[in-house]
């Protein structure tokens, strides 16, 4: 840096930098452009100090004369959360003293150009104190050049090394100009778990006389740039690198081919890494339930929701786990981490094995043997709380006081818990009847009929979709009424309905559909509405669904054959494996229709929930405390309880109110870029990455082989995009969206796994389903055609001319 210094005191540059930067505008680029030109100007325009040159050009005479690689360093870089990677300027295959000349100082003006005086900006790095050093390196002429970690930068896996490789120079991987080859290697063994040949879109090479040349290479089949035995000699050097800097490191590299022997790598450059993320430690149960739980986040909760419902039902879901393992079992309030009082991400529970994970299963299985799980749906539990959720709905909120109010949301949060007791009751069997179920399966090699014999199980949610289809039928089979979902807009149909008798006869039975299914959630959390809260969320399924005729499938013959196969043709049909074999897979259908029908029952404390809040919050709204009902949602159920001894409120608790919503609004919103899940946590198991045809892989949702048109679905507002034969792609699914699976010939959804509702339903009605894939939603494009594998959770490319054909295996 002491030739940057003596250039900028030489031509009094200095205090001209620093005049220009008081007038610097954080995350103005404008600001940052016009700053930039005039430095540039001013440096562009300024002469080399005599001793800087005469010293440059000795050096490089030294090297012979020969191609050089001009290079910036300046001194903020490589801090631990910012890289500041490829903010100033190299320069490649340098010949001639001029063109080195040249070449360093416009590496020193790239220390302003704007975008790197808008990245330190971002990153609070003082603008004055910044140095740049220039780098002059022999040129390699690389046949072979990437990067390499010696940490992987997304998993954050010390025990893997991850090279990108690409033909020609470095440049062409370094500034993203091509899709490399892509190796990670684990470090014990040196063994390639996964291998991805890139696309050589450009390759970049030095030019006769100086500087590089992008050249479009024309090939057909493309092979690894990089050999196993290549691959496994970098890794070794990567590996020796990161152990004498004791850190994992960022590496440049080059393989140059030799007359001699066969090649060599050189190292061009080695530094810390940054912002590498802290590897995710999770144990195998957990990363089963881990895509479970996040479908209970598709959207970031609010305070309001962690508070209330989902608090709630999060901690009720943690009682049962107790009650199946023990104390060890993961402690839910400590899996949503806030800074508050607004959640900031999740974060696996933690599991504690103990001695008592092995015993208090049995003991649990031996508390509730009285219970049948195929008698489950008689417990009077269901009754009571059905009574219970219809007289809280009729209560006069508006009549009540504040406190009564409170008092009428925690009488319906009640409810969550008392049908969590179902759980509690009747699934230690169910899991059991499960476990036996696939072990007869496994004994006689009949696995693959594991599929079959859970499908078709009747729950709530398909009585809800049965009942939507009757709906759907009714506007089908009247003219008038089918031409008006078909050109009217969901918003607008239930005033357009309104103005003819069979309008009018449609929405009595649709307002006999609200009572009786409008608890279906769009999300977990009360501040999304239910169907109830927004109708025109089901009219928009309701277009979907009179779109097409509906495919009827004889799930239930499906299942039952193939039980009467096995009980013919198997030793499952001989005593005592025959009585055995019928009640396991009797107590297994059970647990399914269990997860699904306590969700429904559960869930019917959302919306009484979200009413007593919209109250409340209009009740606040209206003294000034915040600026609509709903921003509500922004408070917790702590700071409610205390407003009610006097009312209206004091200025002084206004004030505090309206600033607290604010604060956590602002807090929120700096958030909505930022995944509430880690992706890692939901990464699928590598499976098939060799076969190029793959494009997305996650877990087996439900079997079966189809293809057809990819359709990006991102909520409920655009149900009406899907059209009948496309594939369904959405980030997250709840029971809500299970009524889309009637049209769709698959399902490929980012969250969730097996023991899903998408998974369930999906089973349910023979739809192939792939689960967990993390970024289907970003990978795939609309009208995309796609293969769907439901047995083994591949997504996989297609044409249209084999789109039709469909297995459901």
């Amino acid at each position: 840096t002491a030739a940057y210094d003596l250039f900028l005191q030489v031509n009094n540059l200095q205090a001209e930098i620093q005049n220009k930067l008081a007038s610097l505008q954080a995350d103005d680029f404008a600001s940052a452009k016009e700053i930039s030109e005039r430095i540039h100007y001013a440096i562009q325009h300024s002469s080399i100090p005599d001793p800087t040159t005469h010293a440059l050009i000795k050096a490089y005479q030294q090297l012979g004369d020969n191609a050089v690689a001009v290079r910036s360093s300046a001194t903020a870089e490589d801090l631990p959360e910012a890289a500041f990677a490829g903010q100033q300027e190299t320069f490649l295959n340098v010949i001639g003293e001029q063109a080195l000349l040249d070449a360093v100082c416009a590496c020193w003006a790239s220390l302003w150009s704007e975008r790197a005086i808008l990245y330190r900006a971002r990153q609070n790095v003082d603008q004055a104190s910044v140095k740049l050093a220039v780098v002059v390196q022999k040129m390699i002429p690389a046949d072979v050049a990437g990067v390499m970690f010696t940490a992987n930068p997304v998993s954050g896996a010390r025990d893997e090394l991850v090279i990108d490789a690409n033909p020609g120079l470095g440049e062409a991987v370094v500034s993203g100009l091509v899709t490399p080859d892509h190796f990670v290697v684990t470090k014990r063994g040196l063994h390639v778990k996964e291998q991805h040949i890139g696309k050589r879109e450009v390759v970049i090479h030095s030019k006769v006389g100086g500087r590089t040349e992008q050249i479009k290479p024309n090939v057909k089949n493309i092979e690894a740039v990089l050999s196993p035995s290549q691959v496994r000699s970098l890794s070794r050097l990567g590996i020796q690198i990161d152990r004498h800097f004791g850190a994992p490191q960022d590496i440049e590299w080059a393989w140059v081919k030799d007359d001699k022997r066969a090649g060599k790598f050189l190292i061009l450059q080695a530094r810390p890494m940054t912002a590498l993320p802290k590897p995710i430690m999770v144990t195998g149960p957990m990363r089963m339930v881990i895509p479970m739980l996040a479908e209970m986040w598709t959207t970031r909760p609010y305070p309001l929701d962690v508070t209330t419902f989902t608090g709630t039902l999060e901690r009720a879901v943690g009682k049962f786990l107790t009650v199946m393992i023990g104390r060890s079992a993961p402690d839910p309030d400590k899996a949503l981490v806030e800074e508050d009082g607004v959640v900031l991400r999740f974060e696996p529970p933690e599991v504690k094995p103990s001695p008592t994970m092995l015993v208090m299963p049995w003991l649990t299985l031996w508390r509730t043997r009285h219970y049948d799980p195929t008698q489950w749906q008689i417990d009077p539990i269901i009754a009571e709380v059905l009574a219970d959720a219809h007289e809280l709905d009729k209560r006069d909120l508006h009549s009540l006081t504040w406190k009564q109010n409170i008092e009428i949301l925690h009488e319906s949060l009640a409810l969550v818990p008392r049908v969590m007791q179902l759980r509690e009751r009747y699934f230690p069997k169910a899991i059991a009847g499960l476990g036996i179920l696939w072990l007869l399966l496994a004994l006689g090699g009949y696995r693959d009929r594991f599929d079959q014999l859970i499908s078709g199980v009747e729950t709530k949610t398909t009585e809800t979709n049965c009942a939507l289809e009757s709906l759907a039928e009714q506007i089908h089979h009247h003219e008038k009424l089918r031409e008006l979902f078909a050109q009217t807009e969901p918003n607008e149909l239930q005033l357009a309905l309104q103005r003819f008798e069979a309008g009018k006869n449609f929405l009595q039975r649709f307002s006999e559909f609200l009572a009786q299914y409008g608890h279906r959630e769009t999300a977990l959390t009360i501040s999304q509405p239910a169907w109830k809260d927004e109708p025109d969320i089901v009219l928009g399924i309701l277009k979907v669904l009179t779109r097409s005729e509906l495919q009827e499938a004889n799930h239930d013959q499906e299942w039952e054959g193939a039980r009467n196969e096995l009980l013919s043709n198997s030793f499952l049909g001989w005593r005592p494996f025959r009585n055995l074999f019928l009640k396991s897979l009797m107590n297994a259908r059970s647990l399914f229709q269990m997860r699904e029908d306590t969700h429904f029952y559960a869930t019917l404390a959302q919306p009484l929930v979200r009413r007593v809040a919209l109250e409340l919050g209009n009740r606040l709204e209206q003294v000034g405390a915040i600026q609509s009902a709903t921003d509500i949602f922004h408070l917790r159920l702590e700071e409610l309880e205390g407003l009610g001894e006097s009312w209206p409120p004091s200025g002084e608790t206004i004030t505090r109110i309206s600033e607290l919503a604010a604060r956590r609004n602002a807090k929120r919103e700096s958030l909505a870029n930022k995944p509430m899940v880690d992706p890692r946590l939901l990464a699928p198991m590598a499976q098939d990455l060799f076969d190029e045809n793959v494009i997305l892989s996650g877990s087996p949702g439900s079997p079966g082989i189809v293809s057809g048109p990819a359709r990006i679905v991102h909520d409920v507002s655009e149900f009406g995009n899907l059209l009948p034969g496309e594939v369904l792609v959405a980030p997250a699914t709840n029971p809500a969206w299970t009524p889309l699976f009637q049209r769709a010939v698959a399902v490929v959804v980012d969250t969730g796994g097996s023991a899903s509702h998408a998974a369930i339903v999906a089973r349910e009605y023979g739809v192939p389903a792939v689960m967990g894939t993390v970024d289907g939603t970003q990978k795939l494009r609309d009208g995309q055609w796609i293969q769907v594998d439901g047995s083994r959770g591949l997504v996989l490319k297609a044409t249209e001319d084999n789109g039709n054909s469909r297995n459901a295996m």
